[in-house]
């Protein structure tokens, strides 16, 4: 069972430092266009590409060896495993009315609006 924990905590690192490569991307990139770094350096979208790879693969490996980071990971998964999830018609009856309520909801205050327009058309 530890095994199979450990293999959820290391899915979830590689998640993590997915994550932070495609913000680390997407912050570089922006950056190099601010300060307009595209005409300076020749090469600027391949050491973007190469930055944010190096980052989020750098928060990783950091995650991965981190004693603290793994424990807690390991106290999360085995968290989840306790948790009684709802049966699919469970859910359904639920989803169910939470569309219910936010349709009843958006007449409501669709009516509202209305009225409140007209009050004004009114007034002014």
């Amino acid at each position: 069972m530890e095994n199979q924990r450990q293999k959820w905590v290391n899915l979830i690192f590689t998640a993590v430092a997915i994550l932070v490569t495609g913000v680390a991307f997407i912050g570089l990139t922006k950056m190099s266009a601010l300060y307009n770094l595209e005409s300076n350096i020749k090469q600027i979208d391949l050491m973007v590409r190469i930055g944010s790879i190096v980052l989020g693969a750098a928060v990783g490996f950091g995650l991965y060896f981190n004693d603290q980071s793994n424990a807690f990971m390991n106290e999360v998964v085995l968290e989840l495993v306790r948790v009684t999830w709802p049966t699919p018609n469970d859910t359904v009856k639920a989803t169910f009315l939470v569309v219910c309520f936010v349709l009843i909801a958006g007449v409501v205050l669709g009516g509202f609006d209305s009225f409140t327009t007209w009050i004004m058309k009114l007034i002014l």
